[in-house]
C-alpha cells in the first residue's frame, strides 16, 4: 500500500525484470537448486506417477502428456532440457506419455480423469483497462501490484469464510500475479460445473478486456458485498486518481473530504465516507471496476488445465515461482531470481 495519500502525484516504480537467461543457467538451476520436495506442498506424493506435466522447452516447442515414475525423473528431465516453463496438470487413472520410437502416445484423452486441484489465477494484465499507472501487459509496478495484494486478501477471506475451505496455498507465479491452490480434499474431484459455480460467486466483472460490465450481487452474496466495502473502500479512496470518481459525480473537493475522513477516522461506518448524494450502488460498482479481483475463470473451471509449477523459473522475468504466506504484503522483487541463485 502506498504511503502517498494523493495518487495523482504518484510515480509508478516498475519491477525490474531481468529476463536475459541462458539455457545453461536453466539447466544449472534445475540440476543444483530445484528442490523437488517443495512440490508436496501442493501436489499429492502418492499419485505423482499419474500426474500430467507439460513443458516449454525452447520457446517454440511445447510438450504435454508427460508423466514421471519418480520425482527424480522429473528433476532429471528438467536438468537435461532448457525448460523455459514447467507446468503441472491433472491426475489420471494411468500415466500418460508422448509418442516415442519405442512407444505410441498415451494421452490424457486415452485414460480416465481422476482429479485436479482447485486453482484461482490473478493476473495484473487483466486490469489493463483500468490500471492507473503506465503499466501494460507483463509490466507491474508498486501501484498496480497493490491490486494483486487486494485481490488476494479479499479472495482468501471469501474462500475461507463463505465456502469453508481451510487449506489455501498462495503462489507467486514469477511474473505478474498469483495462483491460489485450494487443497481441501473435497475440491480435488469437483467437476467443471461445480468449479464454475464457485467462480461465478466471486466473479463480478464480465468481459474484463471489453465493456467492464459489473455483475449485480444477489441476496445470497451479501457477505461478499459487505466484505468488499470493508476491505477495499479505504485503499480505493486513498489510491485512486480523482478523475475516476468524476465518473459518478464525485468532484475533487468531495473526494478530498473522503480522504480526510479516512485519515482522521472521522467516520463510524465505511458507508459514511461516501458523499450523501451518491447512490451506494454506483460507488460500489466503481470500486469493483477499479479495485476488485479479476479472476481468470478458465484456469479454475478447466479440469485438464496445466498450471505453472511452483519452484520453476518464469523465463520472461527470471523470477522463481514461490510459496507466499502473506500475499497482501508480498512484492515481486522480494522473490528469488535465477541470476542471484546461479550466478
Amino acid at each position: 500500500m502506498t504511503d502517498n495519500p494523493n495518487p495523482d502525484d504518484q510515480s509508478d516504480k516498475k519491477v525490474v525484470f531481468k529476463p536475459s537467461i541462458s539455457d545453461e543457467q536453466l539447466k544449472t538451476y534445475y540440476s543444483d537448486h530445484f528442490d523437488i520436495k517443495l512440490l508436496w506442498k501442493v501436489l499429492d506424493r502418492e499419485s505423482f506417477p499419474r500426474r500430467e506435466f507439460g513443458f516449454d522447452r525452447t520457446g517454440h516447442y511445447f510438450t504435454r502428456n508427460k508423466s514421471f515414475s519418480q520425482p527424480e525423473d522429473l528433476k532429471e528431465y528438467m536438468s537435461i532440457y532448457p525448460i523455459r516453463a514447467a507446468y503441472a496438470g491433472a491426475i489420471y487413472a494411468d500415466p500418460v506419455r508422448t509418442k516415442t520410437k519405442k512407444y505410441s502416445a498415451f494421452t490424457i484423452h486415452d485414460t480416465e480423469w481422476v482429479g485436479r486441484e482447485l486453482i484461482f489465477d490473478l493476473d495484473a494484465s487483466d486490469y489493463d483497462p483500468v490500471r492507473q499507472c503506465s503499466c501494460k501487459g507483463r509490466d507491474v509496478c508498486e501501484i498496480c501490484w497493490g491490486l494483486m495484494q487486494d485481490a488476494a486478501l479479499i479472495m482468501d477471506e471469501t474462500l475461507r469464510i463463505d465456502f469453508g475451505f481451510k487449506k489455501l496455498q498462495w503462489v507467486f507465479t514469477g511474473g505478474r500475479g498469483y495462483h491460489c491452490w485450494v487443497l481441501d480434499k473435497e475440491t480435488l474431484t469437483l467437476n467443471q460445473e461445480q468449479r464454475s459455480g464457485l467462480v461465478n460467486y466471486m466473479q463480478l466483472i464480465n468481459d474484463p478486456g471489453g465493456d467492464q460490465r459489473i455483475e449485480k450481487i444477489n441476496n445470497d452474496s451479501i457477505l461478499l458485498k459487505e466484505r468488499i466495502f470493508r476491505m477495499l473502500t479505504e485503499r480505493f479512496v486513498l489510491e485512486t486518481k480523482a478523475k475516476v470518481f468524476e465518473e459518478i459525480g464525485i468532484k475533487k473537493t468531495a473526494r478530498a473530504t473522503m480522504v480526510k475522513k479516512i485519515e482522521q477516522k472521522l467516520y463510524q461506518k465505511i458507508i459514511d465516507i461516501i458523499p450523501q448524494k451518491i447512490p451506494h450502488n454506483q460507488f460500489f460498482d466503481l470500486m469493483v471496476k477499479y479495485r476488485y479481483a479479476r479472476i481468470d475463470h478458465k484456469v479454475t473451471i478447466d479440469t485438464r488445465r496445466l498450471i505453472r509449477l511452483p519452484g520453476s523459473v518464469h523465463y520472461h522475468t527470471g523470477y522463481v515461482g514461490q510459496y507466499i504466506d502473506n500475499p497482501e504484503s508480498f512484492y515481486p522483487e522480494d522473490a528469488k531470481h535465477i541470476q542471484d541463485i546461479t550466478g
